[in-house]
């Protein structure tokens, strides 16, 4: 076959291909529309319609072990998310291992702030695996579920990825979680990290289920996050319009 053939047959040959690429019913491996987001996409934001609350093993005996964070922080920060969940109508679970064993009662400020939330008690450790939390979270009927628990590397990380391989949508809040080392908190993100599950902090994760500043329960849950530096620009507002 002459050169000039050649060519002419090769530039055909794409004309065709490139044709039936956006002719109609020929498939494409692009989609339609590339904004939208598959159901339970990982960076959709919490929605407050959509979102349950799991807080596992905050409990007294674990607290003493936390090395990885300070303990007045993890318990502001755990009790500030619980608050702020339930002023925004946010279902909440609590769990316990063993509560009457080595590991103690759940600690007093947490379910001080949850008056009629039952902790559940359990012994398996992935709190997934227990029918009775299993039940609660399924009765809810919500598909992103926030995860704060201690430790990190197991109490919240375990659930979250089986939760995630059931169909959910986990995420884990870095900043209610302890761990008892640092090495143990890096084992715990890398291996969130490497599931595909996103760690979030406390007060984001309170704002992003509030959405609005102008909604009626906005006062109210900031109140309930009490993030220091919140509290100073309030002081300086304050101060400057005395």
């Amino acid at each position: 076959m002459k050169l000039h053939s050649l060519l002419k047959a090769t530039v055909l040959a794409l004309a065709v291909a490139t044709t039936s690429a956006v002719t109609p019913g020929v498939a494409s491996a692009t989609p339609a529309n590339n904004n939208v987001a598959p159901a339970g996409a990982t960076h959709a934001l919490l929605s407050r319609d959509n979102t349950v609350l799991l807080l596992v093993d905050h409990q007294v005996g674990l607290f003493t072990g936390v090395r990885d964070i300070d303990l007045a922080q993890l318990k502001h920060n755990v009790v500030g998310l619980a608050k702020a969940a339930k002023t925004l109508g946010i279902p909440v679970v609590v769990t316990a291992t063993m509560p009457d064993g080595m590991w103690g009662p759940t600690i007093p400020e947490l379910t001080a702030a949850l008056p009629g939330v039952p902790v559940i008690s359990r012994a398996a450790i992935n709190a997934w695996d227990d029918p009775k939390v299993r039940a609660a979270i399924e009765k809810t009927g919500r598909k992103q579920v926030l995860i704060a628990g201690v430790s990190l590397e197991v109490c919240a990380t375990f659930p979250a990825m089986t939760l995630k391989a059931a169909g959910y949508d986990p995420r884990v809040v870095l900043d209610a979680s302890g761990t008892f080392s640092d090495a143990k908190r890096t084992a715990g993100l890398q291996r969130l990290a490497t599931a595909g599950i996103p760690v979030t902090d406390y007060a984001t994760a309170g704002v992003e289920m509030l959405q609005g500043n102008n909604d009626p329960k906005a006062h109210q849950v900031y109140a309930d996050l009490d993030m220091p530096f919140a509290g100073l620009v309030w002081q300086l507002k304050n101060s400057s319009s005395k």
